[in-house]
């Protein structure tokens, strides 16, 4: 039922005049009719005596002005729900790998509970490959992933960035001072990594491939932040995204080793499935990631 129908129905009503309620409307006379014609034929009852050029409210028309009223009400809250973002209710299910949680999203969470705080978020910490599985089986909504770049065909990528994938070592670690270091020079080392399949690590083991190179890791972890602290604290050497490292680096409790003959990268992507409804909830959210979150990426040369 078109509210617009429904509105010229109670201006007609108000007025008693085809002609007077299409002036006030901005209407012509001719939309007018057909609008009431419209609105008649869809309750299947007329709303109007029509007697000579003169129309007036029958018994259904008066009884049909309250109902007209309360559905016109309902419907514009139901418009308005989308905007009344402050008191909106609800929850969305969101996936992200652990190293972009702690890197960027420890400080967002809160201020998007400040803002609004009768939405709840329900967070699935994983790696890439479940939090996949998991969106496909419309377990989760939508996810930030790091990963390689999803397929437009199946994917909507709200946001995307390149990024850098760099070893970093304890202070003390005699590759700290090396030049010209090398693949090869690393798989030498006390390694903390990720377990095989798991986050960045296949581009580690695909690199060893090519060149017939195997390691083997001192401790295999998923939990990046756990990662960056056990190689602050004694002699490792470990990968990370450029933006998990940033800080770590330059505070000095971390230093980048660059590799000669390696330059491993992957992508950062906001993403849902297409044909997935988005609630007003949903794109709040969204809304509020695209404002708050900072540029993740950096060139390791600038560490």
């Amino acid at each position: 039922m078109d509210i617009r129908n429904l509105k010229t129905f109670l201006r007609v009503a108000e007025l008693n005049n085809f002609t007077k309620a299409a002036q006030s409307l901005g209407y012509s006379q001719s939309a007018v009719t057909v609008q009431m014609q419209q609105l008649e034929t869809e309750l299947g009852l007329p709303l109007f005596d029509r007697i000579g050029k003169n129309i007036r409210l029958n018994q259904y028309g008066i009884n049909f002005v309250d109902y007209a009223i309360a559905v016109i009400e309902a419907m514009e809250k139901a418009e308005g729900f989308a905007m009344d973002s402050k008191n909106m209710k609800g929850y969305i299910r969101f996936g992200i790998v652990d190293s972009i949680l702690n890197a960027c999203f420890i400080r967002i969470f809160p201020e998007f509970n400040r803002r609004y705080p009768n939405i709840n978020i329900n967070v699935t910490v994983s790696s890439a490959r479940e939090i996949e599985t998991k969106i496909r089986s419309n377990e989760l909504d939508f996810a930030y992933l790091l990963d390689y770049k999803v397929p437009r065909q199946e994917w909507v990528r709200v946001r995307e960035e390149i990024e850098p994938i760099i070893f970093v070592a304890n202070p003390a670690n005699e590759l700290a001072n090396k030049k010209n270091v090398t693949l090869e020079d690393v798989i030498h080392q006390r390694l903390i990594l990720m377990p095989p399949g798991e986050g960045y690590r296949y581009l580690f083991d695909d690199e060893l491939a090519k060149r017939n190179l195997y390691a083997t890791p001192s401790i295999e972890i998923a939990n990046t932040e756990t990662i960056i602290k056990l190689t602050a604290s004694a002699d490792y050497v470990t990968m990370l995204p450029v933006f998990a490292a940033r800080s770590y680096v330059k505070s000095g409790a971390l230093v980048h080793i660059p590799i000669s003959d390696c330059d491993m990268k992957q992508w950062s992507q906001l993403v849902y499935l297409k044909g997935k409804a988005i609630t007003p909830q949903m794109q709040i959210f969204i809304d509020t990631l695209l404002e708050l979150l900072p540029p993740l990426q950096e060139e390791p040369s600038k560490l």
